[in-house]
Parts: structure tokens; C-alpha cells; sequence
């Protein structure tokens, strides 16, 4: 709730001052809090109020960040038909890390300890800050980038990307859109566990710890697989029509997730864990899931990227980002439903929902379509 608080702030902020400078600053405040952590635990020195601060303070970081990181690519850019292309090539970057950072860091912690991947980690800030002080906007496309003067305070500035979203149609429909698909469709990826626990006893033995990452993996294949796909559209393309034609799709698969694991043949999982059918259909699922989603919200962040002011830029992405930290708050309430009727009732309940909702979107928001 901390980042979502300091996502308007950071909004504001990176309208107020030179995104550049701003993303510099924020790339080497992330690298010294990492080096903290890893100096804490090649010491030992670790303990629960030590972690939850530099923690804390990395999350609040983090919340002027990303603003700044979604609104500042667009000077980099030569015209606007690439706008497609750099969001969905900004999204392959990030998917990619979530499927390759699990394993790999995996094997660094076994031979060289937790500590290593916070080094790592910090040179890898460290890196970003250097390449943004080298680096040279382009000034062709929005031109040269006008620092907002402080006239007004920061809530009544705030107040106004929100005013500027509320009476904007598309604005609003498209950032509600996503902050429902997140908070009750793509959290159910915090559910995996409970569906790898199906996998304890087995033939095999508890393979649950790999069932899980097998579906991670399905999952993460299917965002970049999705986000591929969307990167090679021709420019010309309703991007409206297609992005709340792929969320439905996308929900209608994750529906598809949740019967799957209701109907569960214990059995077969015992005798035939790695083929069992359940598992095929899982990862069949939770892999299309992702292809659409990611196409989904390649799409819907394009259509803003495309459509906001220049000097709206930070705040209105800055709201919009939003969307990835409600996940982890749409999963706590997923998992309240499936504490009472089950993870898979759970999914499908939340699925049913979504689905009505974009469907009422899509066959009654006529601007939508023709964006």
C-alpha cells in the first residue's frame, strides 16, 4: 500500500523535474540500498526490523521509480508509431527477468549465498544510472522537456491527473480495466502454491516445490510469448478492439484454469504426477493466460502512451502503475475466497466477474473499439 501511496507523489514529481536526473537519482539510491542489504548479510548482522526498513525504504524508491521508468522511454523514441513497439519491448525485458532471474538465482544462492544476489542487484542499478547519464534524449518527438512550474502543491497536482483521467472516457475505462484485471484476475499467480500442493504425494515423492515451478515458468513463457506477438503488430491495427478482445480471452482460459483444478483426479496425480492431465491442462492454461493478458496490457498501456499530454506524462502513468501492486492486494482477497470455497472456486469466481465486466466494456463502450 506504501508504493501505491508514493506512485501519485512520484507521478507528480517526474512531471515537476527532468525525468532523466530523476531516474538517475533513483537507480543509485536502489544500488546503495542493496549494497546495505548485502553488506548486513555477508555480516550477519540481519534481523527482522533491519530488513523490514531497508526493505521499506527500496518499496518507496521504488514508487518514484516506476512513474518516472513508464513516462520516460517516450524521449527516446523518433516518432510515435514505435510507441507499440517500446512498450511491448519494455514488457519481453521485464518478463524475461521473471523467468530467467528465479533459476539462475537460484544456483548463485546455493554456491555463493543471498548476499551475492544483492551485489549483483546493485550493479545492476549501479549500470542504469551510469547508461542514463550517458545517454541523450530525443527531443524530436514531444520536444525539449519543460520542467512544470511549482505553482500549484503537489495534492493539487496530483488532484489534477486525476481529474484528467476521470473526464477522459478512454483514460478511465482503460486504467479501471487493468486495475480490476490485475487485482482479480492475474493475482491468482499468488494462488499457485496452493494448486502445487495437489503434487505432495506422489509415486515420485512431494514434487509440489517443482510442479510449482514448472507453472511460473508456463506462466512467464506466456507473457513474453504474448508480448512477442504484440511487439510485431503493424501500426495500423485497432489496438482498442484487440486489447479487450484478448482480456476476455485471456479471463475465459483462466476460467478454464480454475475447472481444471476443481476436478482434480487424485488418482492420476498420484500414479502419473509429471503426465498427469491436470498438469498438461494447467500449464495449457495458465500459459495462454499470459499470451493474452501480456497482449492485453501491452495494448492498453500503448493506447496511453499514445493519447496523454506531455505534461501529464509522469502522473498518469504514475496512477497507472498502479496496476502491478495490485496483484499482491487483489491475492489477498483471492485468498480469503479460497480460504472459505477453495482456490479453484476462488479463480472461477473472480474469472466470472472479469469476464462480465469487459464483456458489458467491449460491446458498449464504442470508443473503445475504434481506438
Amino acid at each position: 500500500m506504501g508504493t501505491i501511496t508514493i506512485n501519485f507523489l512520484g507521478g507528480v514529481i517526474a512531471d515537476r523535474l527532468e525525468k532523466k536526473i530523476l531516474l538517475i537519482i533513483t537507480s543509485f539510491c536502489s544500488s546503495l540500498i542493496l549494497i546495505i542489504l548485502g553488506i548486513v548479510d555477508n555480516l550477519n548482522l540481519e534481523t527482522v526490523s533491519i530488513v523490514i526498513i531497508l526493505s521499506t525504504i527500496l518499496g518507496l524508491i521504488s514508487g518514484f521509480d516506476w512513474p518516472v521508468r513508464s513516462s520516460i522511454f517516450t524521449q527516446f523514441l523518433d516518432n510515435k508509431e514505435q510507441i507499440v513497439s517500446a512498450v511491448s519491448l519494455n514488457a519481453i525485458l521485464w518478463q524475461g527477468v521473471r523467468i530467467i532471474a528465479p533459476g539462475i538465482g537460484g544456483f548463485i544462492i546455493a554456491f555463493y549465498g543471498t548476499q551475492a544476489i544483492f551485489y549483483m542487484s546493485a550493479v545492476g542499478f549501479f549500470i542504469m544510472g551510469i547508461i542514463m547519464i550517458r545517454i541523450k534524449p530525443n527531443k524530436n518527438l514531444y520536444g525539449i522537456e519543460k520542467k512544470n512550474s511549482a505553482k500549484n502543491s503537489i495534492f493539487q497536482e496530483t488532484l489534477e491527473g486525476i481529474k484528467y483521467i476521470y473526464e477522459n472516457k478512454i483514460f478511465r475505462i482503460i486504467i479501471l480495466a487493468t486495475y480490476l484485471t490485475s487485482f482479480f484476475g492475474m493475482s491468482y499467480l499468488q494462488l499457485l502454491p496452493s494448486f502445487a500442493d495437489s503434487y505432495k504425494l506422489t509415486t515420485r515423492g512431494d514434487v509440489s516445490a517443482q510442479i510449482l515451478g514448472i507453472l511460473l515458468s508456463s506462466a512467464g513463457l506466456g507473457a513474453v510469448f504474448g508480448t512477442i506477438i504484440t511487439s510485431n503488430l503493424k501500426s495500423k491495427i485497432n489496438i482498442g478492439k484487440l486489447a479487450f478482445s484478448a482480456n476476455v480471452i485471456a479471463i475465459i482460459f483462466l476460467l478454464l484454469f480454475g475447472i481444471t483444478n476443481f476436478f482434480i483426479n487424485e488418482n492420476n496425480i498420484y500414479s502419473n504426477p509429471w503426465i498427469s492431465y491436470n498438469l498438461l491442462l494447467s500449464l495449457l492454461f495458465s500459459f495462454l493466460t499470459s499470451t493474452f493478458s501480456a497482449i492485453f496490457m501491452v495494448c492498453s498501456m500503448s493506447i496511453l502512451q499514445l493519447n496523454v499530454p506531455d505534461k501529464l506524462r509522469g502522473r498518469v502513468m504514475g496512477i497507472h502503475t498502479i496496476t502491478f501492486s495490485l496483484l499482491s492486494v487483489g491475492a489477498l482477497i483471492l485468498g480469503l475466497l479460497a480460504e472459505f470455497f477453495g482456490s479453484s472456486i476462488a479463480v472461477m469466481i473472480s474469472s466470472i466477474l472479469l469476464i462480465i465486466i469487459n464483456l458489458y466494456i467491449f460491446i458498449s463502450k464504442k470508443e473503445i473499439r475504434n481506438i
